[in-house]
């Protein structure tokens, strides 16, 4: 598929907004789960950040967190999510997150949808109007976690849980040094297109 051809969810995304469909506030907390494995996103300053982590008993274990830019950025360093809501698009299916946002120069959504057992989907997407030196989503690892990188993917294991992190469309850099995971579109970022960039994070086996 294109990297500038928008999915189902995304385009969903953008209709409901369109419509206004009354979205989560950004003093909420919203989050889904597939199995195990959840992402959990509340508000930090004027938009919001998420976790991604693991239910071990009653406890969640967050092991990824997003880095956010502020409002003085144009090209922030994760998508500014500022609105998001729950839907379910087939009876039988798992639940999906849309969320959108705006930048200064951006217009941003994404769609993150529970495949199988222990396995979340992301969707991003930005339609930009001038040039940028930069898109993509960035997180910070919150554990002393020594991955295992190959040329699209980067497997942890995280309190005796494996999960890998797996590029679908677009780029996947780790910095040991700043224990930092950038995934982004593989399009020019100075062209003005909506780029596009998608990666699922799996539960793999419990060691």
């Amino acid at each position: 598929m294109h990297a500038g051809t928008m999915t189902s969810p995304q385009m969903e995304a953008a209709e409901l907004l369109n419509e206004g469909k009354e979205w989560l506030p950004v003093l909420d907390m919203i989050s889904i789960s597939a199995g195990a494995l959840s992402v959990r996103y509340s508000k930090l300053r004027d938009r919001l950040s998420h976790t991604v982590g693991i239910a071990v008993g009653d406890s969640y274990i967050p092991w990824l967190e997003s880095i956010e830019g502020s409002e003085e950025e144009p090209w922030p360093a994760s998508p500014p999510m500022q609105q998001m809501v729950e839907e379910c698009f087939t009876p039988g299916t798992g639940p999906v997150l849309l969320g959108v946002g705006l930048s200064g120069n951006g217009h941003w959504s994404t769609a993150i949808e529970t495949q199988t057992s222990g396995r979340l989907k992301f969707d991003i997407a930005c339609k930009n109007t001038k040039s940028s030196t930069w898109f993509g989503s960035q997180y910070r690892l919150l554990a002393p976690i020594q991955p295992s990188i190959r040329p699209n993917s980067i497997e942890f294991l995280v309190e005796s849980v494996r999960i890998e992190l797996s590029m679908l469309i677009g780029r996947l850099d780790f910095s040991d040094a700043e224990r930092r995971v950038r995934v982004s579109p593989i399009s020019d970022p100075s062209s003005i297109q909506t780029h596009r960039w998608c990666y699922e994070i799996s539960l793999m086996a419990v060691v």
